[in-house]
């Protein structure tokens, strides 16, 4: 049975309903040129080689391109 009231979209304590959007899971990775996470970071090859993550802003100090983009 149906109340009539709009849930109180504020509460801090209301549970998400079924028809509720939910927002784009996000990764968090250990950007191994700053040494600190980074919800930015994606992986990266280094002069050696091996793949690492680097956040957004060290890829473009260091001109690091994303595994995703080698082709």
């Amino acid at each position: 049975m149906s109340t009539g009231r709009v849930p109180n979209t504020t509460d801090p304590l209301r549970k998400p309903a079924l028809g509720d959007t939910v927002g784009e899971p996000a990764a968090i990775a250990f950007c191994a040129w700053h040494e600190a996470y980074s919800n930015t970071a994606r992986p990266v090859r280094d002069t050696s080689g091996a793949r690492l993550f680097a956040c957004f802003s060290c890829r473009e100090a260091y001109d690091l391109a994303p595994i995703a983009d080698e082709r």
